[in-house]
């Protein structure tokens, strides 16, 4: 009773206390299956936000908790028992077309406020493997969920960017006794380049706080050759990041990078009032702060476990970052006539860039105080 009690204050504790902590989120979850001996097991990561709004479907109210803070023994019954149900119904596994029915699950909640679901599959190897992801329904219709399978040895078996209107990975696996020493291995199946390209640029658009980084940057800059600079050191710390990232020689958890992050917007909010004739050696500030958005962007994928997927950290990586500068080179192109052209008007240059580093400044600072005191 006092293990289950737990569970379920947990769950219904991140469904309806928690605050958001991000300006923004990914939009993605993962799934990695490694088969055993006997059975297949599962780990299926979420992020806090798209947990809570998965269970606010999923469980519509939480168990009768009386005024005094406990919990009657029948209510924490039945709220453990929805909260199972809900798991054990996350994915639906086949083999050789008998659909398999889980042991009871596992939750853990990781130091990144990320939810953990573990479950076990028994059943001795099939030939035909077949995997759907059933919350795509309770999730925002543009989430996407990568599942991977891998053997007993971890040799890789498939993988793929699973979608609402696609959400089944289907496999003809070997039979492991063929795989000797000096024998092919079996490639994975790696089609999910284009789909982290995309997501890095969804990423990024929705990113209010990197837009708001980059508005408070380029709304100084007066010509072509100061705005290539930002958006060049901008681009070139992000990429730094990314190969310190891909390498695993840096690694910053993101209950450091989010605040850092709003950090700089109110920092570079504040230098526009200082410095209003155009802060020089920005290109210097810009290149440091970038390194941090940088790390921001990293450490998506890797708080939601995809470096341990069957194309390992480098693709999904390289992928989502290249998303990200070429979704961040779209907005500087747009932003940047606009910026110039307000910029030809006396009126905008005394009234306009204040005003708008003050929005940008006051925003940074809500996102700041949100991160440091409600994570």
């Amino acid at each position: 009773m006092p293990q289950s009690f737990r569970t379920v204050l947990l769950w219904f504790g991140v469904l309806y206390l928690a605050r958001p902590c991000h300006a923004h989120d990914t939009g993605l979850s993962t799934t990695d299956l490694k088969f055993g001996t006997n059975s297949l097991n599962a780990e299926i990561v979420f992020a806090k936000a798209d947990m809570a709004l998965a269970l606010s479907h999923l469980l519509p109210s939480p168990p009768d908790i009386k005024r005094d803070g406990a919990v009657g023994p029948e209510e924490l019954t039945s709220a453990l028992e929805r909260v199972r149900k809900a798991a054990e119904e996350c994915l639906v596994v086949e083999f050789d077309g008998r659909t398999l029915r889980p042991t009871p699950p596992r939750f853990v909640l990781d130091e990144k406020d990320n939810f953990h679901l573990e479950l076990t599959y028994p059943g001795d190897r099939p030939g035909d493997l077949r995997i759907r992801f059933a919350w795509f329904e309770h999730l925002p219709a543009t989430h996407m969920h990568f599942l991977t399978v891998h053997d007993v040895d971890e040799t890789p078996l498939g993988n793929k960017m699973l979608k609402p209107g696609d959400n089944t990975l289907a496999l003809t696996l070997p039979a492991p006794g063929l795989r000797r020493e000096g024998s092919p291995k079996v490639q994975p199946r790696v089609s999910t380049f284009t789909d982290f390209l995309k997501l890095g640029v969804e990423h990024i658009w929705t990113g209010y706080d990197h837009i708001l980084f980059l508005l408070a940057l380029l709304i100084v800059c007066r010509d072509f050759k100061s705005a290539l600079q930002v958006v060049t050191f901008f681009t070139v710390a992000h990429s730094i990041t990314l190969a310190f990232a891909t390498l695993n020689l840096v690694s910053v958890s993101s209950r450091v990078t989010e605040p850092a992050i709003a950090a700089s917007i109110v920092y570079v909010g504040v230098e526009n009032f200082v410095r209003r004739e155009g802060p020089k050696g920005r290109w210097l500030i810009t290149f440091l702060f970038g390194l941090i958005h940088g790390l921001g962007f990293a450490s998506v994928l890797r708080d939601l476990g995809v470096a341990s997927s069957t194309t390992g950290v480098a693709v999904p990586l390289v992928a989502f970052n290249l998303g990200v500068e070429m979704g961040q080179i779209v907005i500087a192109a747009i932003l940047l006539p606009i910026i110039w052209k307000l910029q030809s008007w006396k009126a905008f240059l005394q009234w306009g860039v204040p005003a708008c580093s003050a929005a940008v400044t006051a925003a940074g600072g809500y996102w700041l105080v949100q991160r440091v005191f409600f994570v």
